[in-house]
């Protein structure tokens, strides 16, 4: 029994160690030390999620002296999390792609006390800033500081000690700090300070970005993209249960020391921060535009030293993920032939020689997705580029509907555009419930020849009267024009041609319980192709979905209400009114009871009311004396708000003008300033200025006393009005949708 309980747990030691072994050891470098700020990366090594994808993760706590650029770039640390400065690092030749940023909004931002008595940014000349050296080339700060009049350079720079003490002390008059860290410390101690946020001033930059090598991505780019959604797994799961991730810190990972309501304020902080604008299935995308725009900043700076490909330089997180085999496969049919239907506007049709359309668009994704070339095969019709597929004269149809003919000889991928199928006719026509509605009253449907809803159609009804047309257009005309009762077709079909053709007699007057779902048919022969497809069909996100079906359906369509709801709906009222009566009768029944009691009390009230008459009349006009007080001050909380919003109309532009001039006078300094540079730079001064101007002006109008008649168009007025409080609605996170339809001049 020994020896079998011996060979029993070298057995199971061999085996978690062989299990073990098959992991693909990595690295994760952080730029700090363990706290919630690295919470989702924890969670996704505790939960397994890393596991899952085949990843040992080892998550590396910030030293001095480490330079995380360098350790990633080199090789000694599989990815990195660093601030936005890596994308300066990137222009000085450090060759590093993005992966993603959690923290869609910085929280890195200046703070100084009440008691310092520093009021504006301009009064930070001369004032001591404790400051880490990443920081320093941190763009929001540095932008911040610039649009304001003030560099790095104008302040005496203490190296970071990261205690708060030496701002209590007054050792600093100014520091660097995160949000979710030193202002919970601050609070705690009940100290008032100020907050010197580049959000505020129009700086809104990401930060914890993390990376990768560039060469390491090329060669192991399922790994990575693994990676990022595992990450991303484990940062729900750390957001969506506060608590347990506090509990894994402090059992694990708490290495400063941190109390559970220091975590849990950081927690609440970095989840605003991370959720900024975004959706929670966009957790940690990267905006090549924001990308950009930190770069823009750096530049004008004179940062900079060699542009950036934005294409390449951040991971494109919705890549399909190819096995070995699939990728030799595409290596080996690097084209793949198709065969289109010619005439189905706007899935896919042709136009001056050239194939356009809704599944064009998704087969161009397609391409770039998996690095191969899609050949469009011409044929004169659907028909025939079905007969093409049966012979193998091409590899794919890209938009099908899977029937038990197609079936013979073609395999289908998953659906991956799916319609609902509306019956359409003329806007005098009653709400049609369904097809049996139609087929039992004997109506007609016109419909395009061979498509696979006639086959459909009249394998399920008997009796249903269909009119062949040869297009969509056709059919759509015969119901227009009353030759027939109406047509069936998809949404995007029906939205084009009534956008094109301008069908204004047309309407949506019903659906059937059918979809028209579309996959792409693949020849029987090419199963490989067809798990590919799959693969890359699945990898296509929401965002360039709908960006694809916006192109092309933009329009909207009226649709017929059923108004037999409205009797259902007034049935049901008038049930609730009478059971409402009903009570009202029992109440009043008691009313009538307690009424008696009322009026007996009420006598013995108005004896004391009697008394209590005049100390009322004698606070009433106390009352009254306040409010008038109470007017003035709202008279000058107006004109303070007008005022602000002057301020905040002017604050975008003056910044503007500011680092247009700062970014000529120091490149002037430095002998690099270009005639174009500084021709731009002038421009964009002088169109800034112009907009002052105008903006005195439109103030102006406001304020006049003597008012003229003349032509006004109302939504200019509006629209002028929303600009002049446009920065107060950015600051507080306010989007105006306008939705104003033309009026003619009043």
């Amino acid at each position: 029994m020994k020896k079998l309980l011996y060979f029993l747990l070298l057995f199971l030691y061999f085996t978690t160690l062989l299990s073990a072994s098959k992991l693909q050891k990595t690295s994760l470098q952080l730029h700090w030390k363990h706290q919630f700020e690295f919470a989702g990366f924890y969670m996704a090594k505790e939960k397994g999620y890393y596991k899952e994808v085949g990843l040992d993760v080892e998550i590396r706590e910030f030293e001095p002296g480490i330079n995380i650029v360098e350790d990633v770039h080199s090789g000694k640390a599989t990815f990195g999390v660093g601030y936005p400065s890596i994308i300066l690092e990137k222009t000085l030749g450090a060759d590093i792609v993005l992966v993603d940023a959690i923290l869609q909004s910085s929280p890195q931002v200046l703070i100084s006390l009440k008691s310092s008595g520093i009021k504006s940014i301009k009064e930070f000349k001369g004032k001591k800033l404790m400051i880490n050296k990443d920081a320093k080339k941190t763009a929001s700060l540095s932008a911040m500081l610039r649009t304001n009049g003030v560099s790095f350079k104008d302040m005496e720079l203490v190296e970071h000690s990261f205690n708060i003490e030496d701002l209590l002390s007054k050792k600093v008059d100014l520091m660097v700090v995160f949000t979710s860290n030193e202002l919970y410390k601050l609070d705690q101690l009940g100290i008032e300070y100020d907050i010197w946020d580049p959000k505020d001033y129009g700086f809104d930059l990401y930060d914890d970005i993390g990376f990768t090598a560039t060469e390491f991505f090329n060669m192991n780019r399922d790994l990575v993209l693994n990676y990022i959604e595992a990450s991303k797994k484990g940062w729900l799961y750390a957001f969506d249960n506060i608590e347990e991730t506090i509990d894994l810190i402090l059992k694990k990972y708490n290495t400063q020391n941190k109390t559970r309501e220091a975590l849990r304020y950081e927690a609440e902080v970095l989840k605003k921060l991370a959720f900024y604008k975004t959706k929670k299935d966009e957790l940690g995308d990267i905006d090549t535009n924001k990308i950009q725009r930190i770069l823009d900043i750096y530049t004008l700076l004179g940062l900079t030293k060699n542009t950036i490909n934005m294409e390449s330089f951040i991971v494109k997180k919705y890549d399909p993920i190819l096995e070995a085999s699939e990728k030799h496969y595409l290596k080996e049919n690097s084209v793949i032939k198709m065969c289109n239907n010619p005439n189905w506007e706007p899935i896919e049709f042709k136009d001056n020689n050239k194939m356009q359309g809704i599944v064009i668009d998704t087969m161009s994704l397609l391409e770039k997705k998996l690095g191969v070339t899609i050949k469009h095969i011409k044929t004169k019709s659907w028909e025939e580029s079905q007969e093409f597929l049966k012979a193998k004269k091409c590899d794919i149809l890209p938009a099908a509907v899977k029937t038990i003919k197609r079936q013979e000889y073609a395999n289908f991928t998953k659906p991956y555009l799916k319609y609902k199928l509306a019956i359409v006719t003329t806007n005098d026509k009653a709400f049609t419930k369904s097809i049996d509605e139609l087929v039992e009253g004997g109506k007609t449907i016109a419909r395009k020849k061979s498509s696979g809803l006639v086959y459909k159609l009249r394998e399920r009804y008997k009796d249903v009267k269909i009119i062949e047309t040869k297009d969509y257009l056709e059919a759509l005309r015969m119901v227009s024009q009353g030759q027939a009762y109406c047509t069936i077709a998809t949404l995007p079909v029906v939205s084009y041609y009534m956008k094109k053709f301008s069908f204004n007699n047309l309407q949506i007057s019903g659906y059937t319980d059918m979809s028209y779902n579309l996959s792409i048919a693949v020849r029987d022969d090419k199963l490989e192709l067809l798990t590919i497809l799959n693969k890359a069909l699945s990898s296509i996100s929401k965002q360039e979905q709908e960006a694809i079906y916006n192109k092309w359906t933009d329009v909207r369509i009226n649709e017929k209400f059923d108004y037999k709801y409205i009797v259902y709906i007034a049935l049901i009222i008038f049930f609730i009114i009478n059971i409402i009566l009903f009570k009202h009768f029992l109440l009043s029944r008691q009313n009538r009871l307690l009424k008696k009691m009322v009026d007996e009390r009420t006598k013995e009230l108005q004896l004391l009311n009697e008394n209590l008459a005049k100390k009322v009349q004698e606070e009433v006009e106390k009352n009254r004396q306040n409010e008038l007080k109470l007017l003035e001050q709202s008279k000058m909380v107006a004109m303070g708000e007008m005022i602000g919003n002057i301020a905040h109309q002017w604050r975008q532009p003056l910044s503007v003008i500011s680092s247009a001039a700062t970014g000529c006078l120091m490149q002037k300094q430095m002998n690099v300033l270009s005639d174009d540079v500084l021709e731009k730079n002038l421009k964009l001064i002088n169109e800034n200025s112009q907009y002052l101007s105008k903006t005195i002006d439109t103030f102006r109008d406001y304020l006049k006393e003597k008012k003229e008649y003349k032509e006004v168009v109302l939504q200019t007025v509006i629209k002028k009005a929303l600009n002049l409080v446009q920065s107060s609605l950015d600051n507080n996170y306010i989007t105006v949708i306008d939705n104003l339809d033309d009026i003619e001049p009043i």
